[in-house]
């Protein structure tokens, strides 16, 4: 049985990245999404320490709260925003189309209320489970992992959801987790593959930046940084693009483009 699983995490990996090759320039989208998210975050920082919110404390007040939830709210609204975008963008590709990158980004600009939304309860939910770490210390760590696994799994599907179908954001959530209810094999397979992979492309990049340390800290910093940034850019497109696949077979039970049925179907577990 774990051969087969393992087997079919890579051909899922492999369909995905047939996809990617398709539509290179979908690659964009998470670079820009973490230069925007790296801007936001030095400004919103930046604010923060002007107003005296950046010092050493035991615990956080409630001027820190508004602080992270705003923190919080604009780099989730950036990430899925470009999010939104590559799986728009390979949605299209799956119907047989053409995409461009303006294609993906309109779709998501068409769902930025819904998109504002989302992050909004994004980040409230971030700020109750940085709550809880800093209330039970290493049990909280323990339980916030808990936690995090689980709404990350029944929210996955939240953003082709927003992006395809005519419901609140609310609803999206509900109807996210309903399809992971039935879908929940094939979920964590593909996206279990992609993290291996990138884990495993992770281990050269690492090595060689600490060999170039040795000679050159800056220079290691550099390669090391824009390797590392590349690989993000693959990961993120790739778990976006596997998301649209799963997202149509799960809703209407057609596989596209190099996605098997047959892979997929086996990783379905149906509800007992």
């Amino acid at each position: 049985m774990g051969e087969g699983r393992i087997g079919r995490s890579f051909r899922l990996l492999g369909a995905s990245w047939q996809i990617l090759k398709a539509d290179k320039e979908l690659l964009v989208l998470p670079l820009l999404s973490f230069a925007c998210i790296a801007v936001a975050t030095a400004a919103i920082l930046g604010l923060a320490w002007m107003g005296g919110l950046v010092r050493a404390r035991e615990s956080l007040t409630a001027a820190d709260y508004v602080y992270l939830f705003v923190l919080y709210f604009v780099t989730y609204f950036i990430g899925i925003f470009f999010n939104a975008a590559v799986v728009g963008a390979a949605s299209i590709r799956l119907r047989g189309g053409d995409p461009t990158l303006a294609d993906g980004l309109r779709m998501a600009a068409s769902k930025t209320g819904k998109i504002a939304g989302w992050a909004a309860i994004s980040a409230t939910v971030g700020l109750i489970l940085r709550s809880l770490e800093e209330r039970f210390g290493w049990l909280g760590d323990i339980v916030v992992g808990l936690i995090g696994v689980a709404w990350s799994a029944i929210t996955f599907f939240v953003v082709p959801v927003i992006l395809f179908e005519p419901l609140g954001v609310v609803e999206s959530v509900k109807r996210s987790g309903s399809i992971f209810k039935q879908r929940w094999g094939e979920t964590f397979v593909g996206q279990g593959a992609i993290g291996l992979a990138m884990f495993l492309l992770a281990l050269p990049v690492i090595a060689l930046a600490v060999l170039l340390g040795t000679v050159s800290p800056v220079l290691a910093g550099v390669i090391g940084g824009l390797a590392l940034a590349g690989l993000i850019a693959v990961g993120s497109a790739l778990a976006g693009v596997y998301n649209a696949a799963l997202y149509r077979f799960a809703t209407s039970g057609e596989a596209a483009g190099a996605f098997a049925s047959s892979d997929l179907e086996r990783a379905f577990r149906p509800k007992r």
